[in-house]
C-alpha cells in the first residue's frame, strides 16, 4: 500500500511539472547521526491593519457658510505605513536516522509611523477625530497621526521530514507558539497657533501562545536552485487589553475647573481574547555543498496575518455640544474636554508584509 501511494504521489507531480525524468523513492536514505542548522532572516515588513485612520477633515461645500455645518464634505486622514528592518533567527537539529528535527525560532519587528494634515486656511475647514468632527472641533486645522508597533514571536516545534520524490522535500511540524504584539496609535488635534489642541492615545497589547502547525517544502527546480515556501497556522489564546488617553490643551481649561492640561483616561485591564495566526512565505534558494556542511541562501516574500489582535475602546459617534452640557460657554468649548455619550468597542488585525532575505548554515 505505501509504495502504491508513492507511485501515484510522484504520478501526479509528474504530470503538474510535466518533468518525465522525475524519479520517485520511498523515503530518504537513512544514515547516522545528528545535523545541525543555524540560520537568520533579514526581513523588510510593512505594517498594517483596518485601523489607521487618524482623524477627519470636514471641508465646507460653500466658503462662504461658516465652518461648512450646514453640509460639508469629509476627508478620511489615513497612516500609510513604510517598509521597517526586522529579523528572525532559529537553530534546529535533525536526527538524521528517523529523520525527525526540532526547531527554536524568535522573529522581532519594530515600527514607528506618523502622518501629518494641515488643512486650507478658509473659512469652513476644520480636522477632527471621527468620533468628533463637528462644531466641536471648529478651533482644529492642522492633525498630526502617529502609529507605533512592537511584535515579537518565539516558535518551538517537532518536524518530520519527508521525501517523496527525489525533487521535492516536505518538512511537517507542529509544536507552539508564543507572540506579542504591542501598538500604539494616537492622533493630534491644534489650531494653527497651536495654543488649542487635543490628543487622543490608546495603546493595544496582547500576549498569548497556543498550537503551531505547518509545512515546509522545497522543489529542486535544476542543480542546486529551489523554490521554497513555508505555510503555518497557529491560535494563539492570550490577554488584551488597552488604554486610552485624552489631554486637551485650551486657555478656557482652567475656567471651568479643570487642571492644565486636562487629561481623561479609559481602562481595559484584562480581557481573554482568541487570535488566529497564519504565514505564508513563497521564494527561491539556492544551496552551496562542501563535504558535510552546505550553506542556504533564500531570497522571498512572506504576508504574516493575526486577526483580531488589536483592540480600542474609543468614544461612540454623538458627542455632548455646550447647549447639551450648560455649564461652558459656545466659543470657549475647544480644548476643554471630551464630553462622552457613549463608547465603542474595536477589533482589528495585525498584519506584516513584504520581502526576506535567510542565510542558512548546516554542518
Amino acid at each position: 500500500m505505501k509504495a502504491l501511494i508513492s507511485t501515484i504521489a510522484c504520478a501526479l507531480l509528474s504530470t503538474l511539472i510535466a518533468d518525465v525524468n522525475m524519479e520517485c523513492c520511498m523515503e530518504p536514505d537513512p544514515c547516522c547521526g545528528v545535523s545541525y542548522e543555524l540560520y537568520g532572516d533579514i526581513l523588510i515588513l510593512q505594517p498594517n491593519g483596518s485601523h489607521f485612520y487618524y482623524g477627519a477633515e470636514a471641508i465646507g461645500i460653500d466658503p462662504n457658510i461658516p465652518l461648512g455645518v450646514l453640509s460639508p464634505n469629509w476627508n478620511i486622514l489615513e497612516i500609510n505605513p513604510d517598509y521597517h528592518l526586522g529579523f528572525e533567527v532559529g537553530a534546529s537539529v535533525l536526527f538524521k536516522n528517523s529523520n525527525i528535527n526540532v526547531e527554536l525560532n524568535w522573529e522581532r519587528v519594530n515600527s514607528n509611523d506618523k502622518d501629518t494634515f494641515v488643512a486650507a486656511d478658509v473659512t469652513g475647514d476644520m480636522v477632527g477625530p471621527l468620533f468628533d468632527i463637528g462644531p466641536n472641533s471648529s478651533a482644529y486645522q492642522v492633525a498630526t497621526g502617529k502609529v507605533t508597533s512592537r511584535f515579537d514571536e518565539a516558535r518551538l516545534n517537532f518536524g518530520k521530514k519527508f521525501s517523496f520524490c527525489d525533487r521535492l522535500y516536505t518538512n511537517f511540524y507542529a509544536g507552539v507558539d508564543f507572540a506579542r504584539i504591542k501598538q500604539t496609535m494616537s492622533s493630534t488635534f491644534s489650531n494653527f497657533a497651536d495654543t488649542v489642541s487635543r490628543t487622543i492615545s490608546g495603546t493595544s497589547t496582547f500576549t498569548g501562545g497556543g498550537p503551531d502547525v505547518g509545512i515546509n517544502y522545497d522543489y529542486r527546480m535544476f542543480d542546486h536552485f529551489f523554490f521554497t515556501g513555508n505555510s503555518a497556522f497557529s491560535l494563539f489564546m492570550g490577554q488584551l487589553k488597552n488604554n486610552n488617553t485624552f489631554t486637551s490643551f485650551s486657555p478656557f481649561v482652567a475656567s471651568v475647573g479643570n487642571p492644565v492640561p486636562n487629561i481623561q483616561k479609559t481602562y481595559v485591564k484584562n480581557r481573554a481574547q482568541l487570535v488566529p495566526g497564519f504565514e505564508q512565505k513563497l521564494g527561491f534558494s539556492y544551496q552551496m555543498i562542501w563535504d558535510s556542511v552546505s550553506l542556504n541562501l533564500e531570497i522571498g516574500y512572506q504576508c504574516q496575518v493575526y486577526i483580531n489582535a488589536i483592540q480600542t475602546v474609543d468614544m461612540a459617534s454623538g458627542q455632548a455640544v455646550p447647549t447639551d452640557i450648560g455649564v461652558i460657554p459656545a466659543d470657549e468649548i475647544p480644548g476643554t474636554g471630551v464630553y462622552a455619550l457613549g463608547f465603542a468597542r474595536t477589533l482589528s488585525n495585525y498584519i506584516l508584509t513584504g520581502p526576506y532575505a535567510s542565510l542558512a548554515l548546516d554542518f
